[in-house]
């Protein structure tokens, strides 16, 4: 597949190295031939030396000005082609004036002066085959002519040492000819290796770009879809909500009762789906803290042993005296998950959770009989969406979120997450968490309720305050403006921050609090409008409220970065309630001794 254009990169590379070691070859030649004439002088004729000496030097310079007109056009493609073709004829014309003219000499020198010959013919043949044997065709065209004419040469001349100089000239000259052949193919071989392997490299980092590409696209379809999602389901239950405390038929109820218990399956979804989106956008920051873990497990013995039970199966839960040191919420809901999952997928066993400690940490571990997981999928059971045995994708085997969950939480904390399973004997969860001898007075069951319930106004806190509502939904916008009204607020509506501000400047009336989706129309969001009321009002402090069903990781980590309270769409009414008599019930509060007045 790269094959082409590993063959171009690898021939730039042969002619650069030819380029590298032609100037040192080139002069070593032109300095031979100068101190070979010079003891040449006086055995053999002048005119001969003379001539021979000038066609060497004539060829050299014709080779260096070939050199540099390459240097001057290397930019050129064909420039490096081009100067092959002359390294290979300047190699085969400096053969020939070295291999014809000596081995006609040998003729009519003494036997010292054709030794001469053929150790300056060895000292050149072995610089050319060390500077060129990138290039073997280059090489063979100084090799060739330059020893061939020699050898026949001395074995025209039939004595015992002449034959020795042959057969040994020959046997030193085949075995570097091997060696060079060896390292040639050793090179070019690593050389090819190397650009396959840089290939294989890119190639694997498009994949990954594309992966990640595939994985922040499908982030961001799963914000739009379950923002796109929530605004209906959140009208639904605004109105659901109002139409509890209408005068209602007991089939009425039975109906209104099964819409919520529908909507509330929805909302669970949502949650999990934006659980996912909280611990991808960064925005959850562990409150760490040593707490005992026996409060912890006897609160989740309460909550599912029930349920077990309905399954026809027994879950145990052995008391622990350790305390660890992690956020108890989170521990806690990375075990809700555990204890969840191996009662819903274990029909008719038994569910054990235990602890053990090893090296200054206790191993929460949660097993089951069920039938196990095998080895593929022992990965793939982390991944979002991805059930076992679940292609009804049956709502109440769960929605193949929780152990997504349970793995980035773990990554969150530090703890180490770990599978054991064994096909048709069962599974094994475990997470490490690290010893603490500090234990905090207030137990993890109280913290997590502490994080979730609000603190509740009395009931008279809403009557008359002035709401502002912002949201471009028409359908969420009535909802949400009934529900206020109905718990005694004053409203002013609007579907964009500009109509809001049209509607409220006029007014001298300062309003208590303001409730704005996220997501406006023109790119407008319920940070901007709160900002500009605040401003407007000269009050950094007005309560605000955003109400969003984007999960956008982006959007989560910007609310939480300006300071802004954010409920996430479809938001339960009693919560909302909740919500906002807290609010206006901390805005009432006297300032604390030592704050601004």
């Amino acid at each position: 597949m790269h094959a082409p254009s590993h063959a171009a990169r690898i021939h730039q590379v042969q002619v650069e190295a030819l380029r590298r070691s032609f100037p040192f070859a080139l002069a070593g030649s032109l300095i031979s031939a100068c101190f070979s004439a010079f003891a040449l002088h006086g055995v053999l004729p002048l005119d001969e030396i003379l001539w021979w000496i000038g066609a060497t030097l004539a060829v050299g310079a014709l080779r260096w000005a070939a050199m540099f007109a390459y240097d001057r056009r290397r930019a050129d493609p064909a420039a490096a082609r081009r100067w092959l073709r002359r390294m290979l004829a300047g190699n085969l014309c400096s053969g020939i004036l070295w291999g014809l003219p000596f081995a006609y000499w040998t003729f009519f020198v003494p036997l010292e002066y054709q030794l001469f010959f053929i150790v300056v013919l060895f000292g050149l043949g072995t610089g050319a085959i060390y500077s060129n044997y990138m290039v073997l065709p280059v090489m063979y065209a100084f090799e060739i002519p330059a020893f061939a004419p020699m050898f026949i040469a001395l074995a025209a001349q039939p004595s015992a040492i002449h034959l020795a100089l042959v057969f040994g000239g020959l046997a030193y000259l085949v075995a570097t000819l091997a060696f060079i052949h060896r390292m040639n193919r050793t090179h070019l071989d690593a050389l090819r290796l190397g650009y396959e392997n840089l290939a294989l490299l890119e190639q694997v980092r498009q994949e990954k770009i594309a992966a990640e590409r595939s994985d922040l696209e499908k982030s961001r379809f799963l914000a739009a879809a379950s923002h796109d999602l929530r605004q209906p389901v959140h009208a639904v239950n605004l109105f659901l909500g109002l139409l509890t405390n209408e005068p209602l038929s007991r089939h009425g109820h039975y109906l209104v009762d099964n819409i919520a218990s529908a909507m509330s399956a929805m909302g669970q979804l949502f949650d999990a789906l934006l659980n996912l989106s909280r611990l991808d956008a960064g925005v959850i920051d562990p409150r760490w803290q040593g707490f005992p873990v026996n409060p912890l497990l006897d609160q989740l013995r309460a909550e599912y042993a029930p349920q077990a039970r309905e399954k026809g199966m027994s879950l145990r839960v052995r008391a622990c005296s350790a305390s660890v040191f992690s956020d108890p919420v989170l521990l806690e809901r990375i075990l809700r998950n555990l204890i969840s999952n191996a009662i819903t997928h274990t029909a008719g066993g038994r569910v054990l959770v235990g602890c053990r400690r090893a090296d200054g940490q206790l191993r929460i571990e949660v097993w089951d009989n069920g039938p196990g997981i095998p080895k593929p999928e022992q990965e793939r059971i982390f991944w979002e969406f991805h059930q076992l045995d679940n292609p009804e994708r049956d709502r109440s085997k769960g929605l193949g979120l929780g152990l997504a969950i349970v793995r980035r939480t773990a990554r969150l904390l530090g703890h180490t997450l770990e599978l054991r399973s064994d096909e048709g004997r069962g599974t094994v969860f475990s997470v490490a968490v690290p010893l603490s001898r500090a234990v905090d007075a207030v137990p993890p069951a109280a913290k997590a309720d502490a994080a979730i319930l609000r603190p509740v106004a009395p009931e008279g806190r809403l009557q008359g305050q002035l709401a502002l509502l912002v949201d471009d939904d028409a359908q969420n916008l009535a909802g949400l403006s009934m529900l206020f009204e109905s718990w005694g607020c004053r409203v002013i509506a609007a579907t964009s921050g500009n109509a809001l501000f049209e509607r409220v400047l006029p007014l001298a009336e300062r309003p208590a609090l303001i409730i704005s989706d996220y997501r406006l129309r023109e790119h407008e969001t319920g940070i901007h409008v709160i900002e500009r009321l605040r401003e407007e009002y000269n009050d950094p402090d007005l309560p605000a409220l955003l109400v969003s069903g984007d999960t956008d990781p982006a959007r989560l980590a910007e609310a939480a970065a300006r300071g802004i309270p954010l409920l996430h769409k479809p938001v339960q009414v009693q919560a909302l309630r909740e919500r906002v008599t807290a609010m206006l019930q901390e805005s009432a509060a006297p300032p604390k001794n030592g704050d601004a007045e």
